[in-house]
């Protein structure tokens, strides 16, 4: 939904970059069978990433098959991995990219929302049919979440951390039985949440100034210059991103991981860091 969590390429094998191919068109292919093949629009990197994790961390076997894309006819067949976290991660994206859409168009923040919402509404009924209960706590935090927004909440930490608290929810499935594996997927997705919220709304100040739009950031400083802001949290936001990812890298290393570690590693490690310092102006090039 954000894009904000991908691979960096140019550090990957290329064996690593097909597993990850794999999960992305894996996810695509799952979402249309399970959902809707117009819910596909809503596949992203980070949702890509959680379904890489947690087949990482489950202990059930993964099985794949090679299949082609027909929309890129042309490409190599990739290894689409089968299994419970694919179909998980299918649904949850699903879920998620539905409800936040449907906030969108109740602030009328978005007028593209009008037109996506239907896209994803009657995939989003087979996920919700799946998963009441993540659908129900998802929606309780984005309400929170609306709230706060509505109230033009200033505290960037606030709302952050209801984010935050979505992807903690998202990153602890039913079939993940362990109690210290949810507790530490739990660390990891609260504040891989954190980190992607805060980089959104950075990277949005000048499109939100030019709109009229609510960003914790601009509370306050309508009279400033959007430079001026960006150039005042920069320092503090360097710090303070860099050190939740460090907290994510953190419980990311007491996870037991079965498979994919080349991409994980690459994502946790060098891809956020990078995208980090792309969105703060730290370095001129895109991931």
């Amino acid at each position: 939904m954000f894009g904000y969590v991908t691979v960096c390429k140019e550090g990957l094998s290329e064996e690593a970059y097909r597993v990850f191919r794999g999960y992305y068109c894996g996810l695509c292919k799952t979402m249309g069978k399970r959902c809707s093949h117009l819910s596909r629009v809503g596949l992203s990197y980070d949702i890509t990433f959680l379904a890489l994790l947690l087949s990482a961390v489950d202990t059930e076997d993964e099985r794949t098959i090679k299949k082609k894309c027909l929309m890129h006819p042309r490409r190599d067949a990739v290894r689409v991995p089968i299994s419970r976290a694919m179909d998980y991660s299918a649904d949850a994206g699903v879920i998620l990219a539905y409800l936040k859409l449907l906030d969108d168009l109740r602030d009328g923040k978005n007028i593209k929302s009008l037109f996506a919402v239907p896209l994803f509404y009657f995939g989003m009924r087979r996920a919700r049919k799946r998963l009441p209960t993540l659908y129900g706590n998802i929606k309780v935090h984005l309400k929170k979440l609306c709230e706060l927004e509505k109230n033009g909440c200033g505290d960037i930490d606030e709302t952050a951390d209801c984010f935050a608290k979505i992807l903690e929810i998202l990153f602890t499935p039913d079939f993940i039985k362990n109690a210290r594996e949810r507790r530490t997927l739990a660390w990891l997705g609260y504040n891989i949440g954190r980190w992607i919220y805060v980089m959104d709304a950075y990277n949005d100040i000048e499109k939100d100034a030019k709109r009229g739009e609510y960003n914790p950031f601009l509370m306050g400083c309508s009279e400033k210059p959007t430079e001026e802001i960006k150039n005042t949290l920069k320092e503090r936001l360097t710090v303070s991103m860099t050190f939740t990812l460090e907290n994510a890298a953190s419980a990311y290393n007491l996870l037991s991981i079965r498979k994919n570690r080349e991409v994980l590693d690459n994502i946790i490690y060098v891809a956020l860091k990078n995208k980090q310092d792309y969105v703060l102006g730290e370095n001129n090039e895109s991931l």
